[in-house]
Formats: structure tokens, sequence, C-alpha cells
């Protein structure tokens, strides 16, 4: 797996992840904490499934050097 998210779509994820697993817990949702298990894999290993379907990145490029 290439990574494909850059550090601020990774801090945003992980925060929806652990709001979503407050809400799991409070509401006793199977629903919320599966997807909050997903975002938080998503963040934690920096590559996103819809970007990959996608050809994205987020991700910045590096710059080759001149000669």
């Amino acid at each position: 797996m290439k990574k494909n998210i850059d550090t601020q779509g990774r801090l945003i994820r992980l925060s929806l992840a652990i709001i979503l697993l407050v809400c799991a817990y409070f509401y006793s949702s199977w629903i919320a904490l599966i997807i909050a298990l997903f975002v938080l894999f998503e963040s934690l290993m920096s590559w996103c499934i819809i970007y990959h379907l996608l050809g994205k990145t987020s991700c910045p490029t590096k710059k080759q050097k001149r000669k």
C-alpha cells in the first residue's frame, strides 16, 4: 500500500475516528464502531481506498534534482 494521504488529512481522519468511537460507545452503535475503526485504520496507514481507486493522492510530490 503506497501512502496517499498527507499529514493534515491524517489528523482530520484521526479526529473523526475518535469522535465516532465516542459516539459508538455512548449510543452502543456497531455501525459507528465499524466506520470509526476503518477511518482509524486509514489514518494510521496513511492510505485511503477511495483515493487509491480514483488514482488521487494528497501527499506532496518529491522534486527531482536537476543537473
